[in-house]
């Protein structure tokens, strides 16, 4: 085991998705191509000891096989990296390569999913740019869950109305929007609550009225206007529950 230096041990063998997998103790889990040549380039040898991540929620120790194509699991084990307070994060669409930073990035703060929005001010060639390319942002989720430990793949929902997306969540909303006050100490309850993120520009007069009338919270991120990659990790710092396994 290694130790962070800004936080608790996390563990130093190779950490592998095989989405799907049961993981189950003595279960030989054949691992996806991209990953079996990842650990190859990495000289992870045979026998060592790797991380299978199923994607959803299971974990457990396993060893590489001699071929490296397959591990066989030793045993399930804790789930890590996961805030105990689910936060989806409603996104709205702006260039792809800020949305790919986004999601990346969010995902390493702990959003448990990530909704696009095809708000007002989206552009319509960046939305049709985010919708045709979900798969990749569903990678660089999946890599970034790997990179910093997380165990759960946050899902990634195609751009859709601000109503639709406003539809998906059940716990309370905070919007982040320029000159609202922060949010106080405790403001936020312990339960799953969703984040509104505009796009370039911020969302307009009417969607801003929209998520008032749905009783969305909107709370300030200082002076400054950040664009909407670097809202997503800012709010999420005070959104997430910090308090992870």
């Amino acid at each position: 085991m290694a130790r962070n230096a800004l936080g608790p041990a996390v563990s130093s063998a190779p950490r592998v998705l095989v989405p799907g997998a049961r993981l189950q103790a003595g279960e030989r889990v054949v691992l996806p191509d991209a990953e079996a040549r990842h650990l190859k380039v990495s000289r992870v040898r045979p026998g060592g000891e790797i991380v299978l991540l199923n994607g959803a929620g299971l974990r457990a120790e396993a060893r590489l096989s001699t071929d490296g194509r397959e591990a066989v699991v030793r045993e399930l084990v804790p789930v890590r990296g996961e805030p105990i307070r689910r936060v989806t994060v409603l996104l709205g669409v702006g260039e792809l390569a800020r949305v790919e930073w986004a999601v990346e990035k969010g995902t390493e703060c702990g959003a448990a999913r990530f909704v696009l929005v095809a708000a007002a001010r989206s552009q319509g060639p960046h939305v049709a740019a985010a919708a045709a390319k979900l798969d990749r942002l569903r990678r660089i989720a999946a890599e970034a869950v790997k990179q910093c430990d997380r165990t759960v793949v946050p899902q990634i929902l195609a751009p859709q109305s601000l109503a639709a997306a406003l539809g998906l969540c059940d716990g309370p909303v905070f919007v982040a929007r320029p000159g609202a006050p922060r949010l106080a100490a405790g403001v936020v309850p312990g339960v799953d609550a969703a984040l509104a993120v505009g796009p370039e520009g911020g969302f307009d007069a009417a969607e801003e009225r929209f998520l008032d009338e749905s009783g969305a919270v909107p709370f300030g991120l200082g002076g400054r206007i950040l664009r909407l990659e670097t809202a997503v990790v800012a709010a999420l710092v005070l959104l997430v529950d910090d308090d992870v396994p």
